[in-house]
């Protein structure tokens, strides 16, 4: 009678983004502001390894896009997800690509100090701004550069 041994592996890989809950909500914390600065010349892409959950695979294709560009974000990512299906016990793993545009977090303010950055703003330069790049697709809804200074007195 042979003697059949199987071995197998397991490995787990996990994947997390710079969010944490804050489970005592008596924690007093400051909101900081940050810039961006946006890299228009490169697009980033990343592609995942096959993973469970679509979920799973779109995490490890923004981690691996973050970490291997040395970015802090991805502007507008676009995901083209690749799921095969099982069949029976086999298969029903997903891939997914990102690809967008990488930025660096710059200037970090706390709100107070952002605010006082634009009380600083004259409303004439504002002016000028909007007549040289006027918002031609600003929504309705959304407040123009002007309104949002116009409590600030100089």
């Amino acid at each position: 009678m042979p003697l059949m041994v199987l071995a197998c592996s397991c490995s787990s890989t996990s994947y997390s983004y710079r969010k944490s809950d804050i489970e005592n909500h008596d924690v007093l914390t400051g909101e900081v502001v940050v810039d961006i600065k946006l890299n228009f010349t490169k697009k980033i892409e990343a592609t995942s390894s096959p993973r469970n959950t679509v979920e799973e695979a779109k995490q490890e294709a923004y981690y691996k896009a973050i970490t291997q560009n040395n970015v802090d974000v991805i502007v507008d990512p676009i995901y083209e997800v690749t799921t095969i299906d099982s069949f029976l016990f086999f298969g029903g793993t997903n891939t997914a690509k990102v690809v967008g545009y990488g930025a660096v977090y710059a200037n970090p303010r706390t709100k107070v100090e952002a605010i006082n950055e634009l009380g600083k703003t004259e409303n004439a330069n504002v002016n000028k701004f909007n007549s040289i790049y006027p918002a031609a697709s600003e929504a309705p809804s959304s407040p123009s550069l002007q309104s949002l200074f116009s409590n600030f007195k100089k």
